[in-house]
């Protein structure tokens, strides 16, 4: 009786220990198990935190080139405007009569020279009058470097007359030869860099009017030029060496 009544305390203690030792380690491993826990959301908010600033940083630039490209669109559209009134100012008399239309819209300018001015019918070489319009139109366009020039050939519908179809088999050719004709006059005559040019023939697939009566095919034949963007960098290029000259 005695043995059994000491065994029972020990026992009892020897419980007590026990419980009191797993208690600590499960405290151990918990208090690991937040930590690294801890550590992992730590790292994620530093992650996400940079994220943003990021793309605070991305918002701030694009809203920079935003403002520039609306101060650089509203220079290009007043120095579009400018060319398009030097234009007028130059053309006057043509404008009057009917002989080029001139048409701004925002950053592009598009100028329709009827056939009549510059071409003989059935002929892409340039006439002596029209040579001294087109030199007007030259000195203006070449001061703008910050635009491309594409020169447009249109012809009516009328197929080419058998005498010049060996020259010009359809109105492709005959349209092409006379922007060619005058893209070349641009760059030899007016001074044009001829980075700047290009020379296009659409013959008769883009009537402005109906080829069904001769008023109609009169609007069609028609040399059209329009200024189209370029690169900037070159512009500014190109700009600087007509100061120096």
């Amino acid at each position: 009786m005695i043995m059994r009544k000491k065994i029972v305390p020990l026992l009892l203690l020897l419980s007590f220990s026990v419980l009191f030792l797993s208690g600590c380690i499960v405290s151990a491993k918990k208090y690991k198990t937040l930590e690294t826990e801890y550590r992992l959301l730590q790292k994620e908010y530093e992650d996400v935190n940079n994220q943003l600033n990021e793309k605070e940083e991305r918002i701030e630039g694009l809203q920079i080139m935003i403002e520039e490209q609306k101060v650089a669109s509203e220079q290009e559209i007043a120095m579009v405007k400018k060319t398009s009134d030097e234009l007028v100012q130059n053309l006057n008399k043509e404008i009057s009569e009917g002989q080029i239309a001139i048409e701004q819209i925002l950053g592009r300018l598009t100028m329709s020279i009827a056939e009549e001015l510059f071409f003989e019918s059935g002929k892409a070489e340039i006439k002596p009058s029209g040579q001294e319009v087109l030199k007007r139109i030259g000195d203006i366009l070449k001061n703008v470097p910050e635009k491309n020039i594409r020169v447009e050939g249109h012809t009516d519908n009328v197929p080419i007359g058998p005498k010049i179809r060996e020259k010009y088999p359809t109105n492709w050719e005959l349209g092409a030869s006379r922007a060619v004709n005058v893209t070349r006059f641009f760059q030899e005559e007016a001074g044009i860099d001829p980075l700047r040019l290009s020379a296009v023939s659409y013959g008769q697939y883009r009537p402005k009017a109906t080829n069904r009566t001769k008023t109609g095919r009169a609007k069609n034949r028609r040399i059209e030029i329009i200024l189209i963007d370029r690169d900037q960098d070159l512009a500014k290029k190109m700009r600087e060496n007509l100061a120096a000259q």
